[in-house]
């Protein structure tokens, strides 16, 4: 995650500099890790002779109750820790598709490999999607709640950026949401950094 600081930092976010080594340390976390799971997403490296960004492709497939979800996840390095102070996350991303809905998602070093684990997120919206504008997205660390199974835990401690291990992006079809989604889309990101 990227503020220009240390080199290790940017190339974990910055997607317009970043090896094909660094798109092959993020991992599928979808679905499907559950019986009736049926969704997908892939993380790729876009390079073409004017730009280079990271996209997700996903696909939902939800249940009849709009449970599913699609994501990908990778390791914070330690320097990230080193950002504490800041008040949050901003993505510079595009999204096309039928997939409006995204969230990013933190999990404590502690929670990670567990099943019982719980993650804090934040959801967006990708907006101008209809005229294929880039968006810059800004998540504030106070908004980011604990979620287990895609329910609110509000007895859970408060994040605390010294221990987050890992970072993620998801699409998801809306389980518990007012809003329900399926279908394919993707999400370009060109960097995500602290603020």
């Amino acid at each position: 995650l990227s503020s220009g600081i240390n080199a290790e930092c940017i190339t974990a976010g910055d997607f317009t500099t970043a090896t094909q080594a660094d798109i092959d340390s993020w991992r599928e976390v979808s679905d499907t890790v559950r019986e009736p799971g049926m969704s997908k997403a892939v993380f790729s490296l876009q390079k073409t002779q004017l730009f280079q960004r990271a996209v997700m492709f996903a696909m939902i497939n939800p249940q009849p109750n709009g449970a599913g979800f699609a994501g990908v996840q990778t390791a914070i390095p330690d320097c990230a820790a080193s950002y504490s102070d800041s008040t949050g996350l901003k993505l510079h991303a595009r999204g096309q598709g039928q997939l409006k809905f995204w969230k990013v998602v933190l999990t404590d070093r502690d929670q990670m490999g567990s099943i019982r684990r719980y993650d804090y997120e934040q959801k967006f919206q990708v907006r101008g999607m209809s005229d294929r504008q880039f968006d810059v997205v800004d998540l504030p660390f106070s908004q980011f709640k604990a979620y287990k199974w895609g329910k609110e835990l509000p007895d859970a401690p408060p994040l605390d950026l010294e221990k987050i291990g890992s970072f993620g992006l998801q699409t998801f079809g809306g389980v518990y949401d007012d809003y329900k989604q399926q279908g394919t889309g993707s999400l370009e990101v060109d960097f995500v950094s602290f603020y």
